[in-house]
């Protein structure tokens, strides 16, 4: 079962309500495989979505608890506690982002979907599925990095 901040999970209702393209689906894919094609973003008629600056912060935030724990994960070496401070690291950057949102509806619907696979991989890491928990993440930082303005961002391999 899928455990959600009570913010963050309005957020996401309200964006389910308002029939955001590739949100449900992205949800369902990601939990099912976590696939990168799960998220269906489309850019701003060929340029990168402008965010505001809670958007950067959190973003970041999250970037860099995850590249902060890559080595880790990557040798399958990452206890279920420090899987836990992660998550709960990386959801108090969502709660914030929810928290004092005030981007344009177009960038919203397009940043829901990404904040959604964020918290697939979030309650993944949650349920001690670490593995699939932290791709999901890494793979919505990397779809966001295509698809959001985000000075000095990287990719993470």
């Amino acid at each position: 079962m899928q455990t959600l901040k009570p913010l963050t999970a309005l957020a996401v209702a309200f964006a389910l309500a308002l029939g955001v393209p590739g949100l449900a689906g992205a949800q369902t894919n990601a939990h099912d495989s976590h696939a990168a094609s799960a998220l269906e973003l489309v850019l701003n008629d060929g340029a990168k979505w402008q965010g505001d600056q809670n958007m950067l912060t959190g973003m970041s935030a999250i970037h860099a608890t995850m590249t902060a724990n890559l080595d880790a994960i990557h040798a399958g070496s990452l206890s279920a506690d420090a899987a836990s401070g992660i998550a709960a690291d990386v959801q108090k950057q969502l709660d914030f982002m929810v928290e004092n949102c005030v981007l344009a509806p177009e960038v919203d619907a397009q940043f829901h979907i990404v904040l959604g696979e964020v918290m697939s991989g979030v309650s993944a890491l949650e349920e001690g599925e670490v593995e699939p928990g932290a791709v999901a993440i890494v793979q919505a930082l990397n779809a966001y990095g295509a698809h959001f303005e985000h000075p000095g961002w990287q990719m993470i391999d």
